[in-house]
């Protein structure tokens, strides 16, 4: 799902897909030997898949946001004074926009979670503990 976003911003390894604001493991794994061992059913399969897609389509918001004041922030460091009110108001954008970030991702565990059985859930927490 979520894999492919380059490295950056927000949620860190093991939760939701390598990138920008997330991690290799919780989301992008559905594709990978993480998910491929768990056995899930069509029925998980398809909660899984509408899971990522719903994470995924919020995810490439949030981004457009810390892009833009990325973009923003940039553009305050060229000659003359520094405007601090906006760098000011476009950081805590930026850390805004970081947390929804994050609370995505967590959201987004907690579906997975429900999702799956409790004996593949613990399958699932042997395999990351050993990647």
């Amino acid at each position: 799902m979520m894999g492919g976003y380059g490295g950056g911003y927000g949620m860190g390894q093991g939760m939701m897909g390598g990138g920008y604001g997330m991690g290799s493991g919780m989301m992008s794994g559905y594709t990978n030997g993480a998910y491929a061992g768990l056995d899930l059913t069509p029925e998980q399969q398809k909660a899984m898949a509408t899971i990522q897609e719903e994470a995924s389509k919020v995810m490439w918001q949030h981004m457009g946001t810390m892009h833009g004041q990325e973009y923003r922030m940039q553009g305050m460091y060229g000659s003359g004074p520094v405007d601090e009110a906006a760098a000011r108001k476009s950081f805590q954008t930026m850390a805004d926009t970081q947390k929804a970030m994050f609370e995505l991702q967590l959201d987004a565990r907690k579906k997975v979670d429900a999702v799956l059985t409790k004996d593949q859930r613990e399958k699932l927490s042997r395999y990351w503990a050993t990647h």
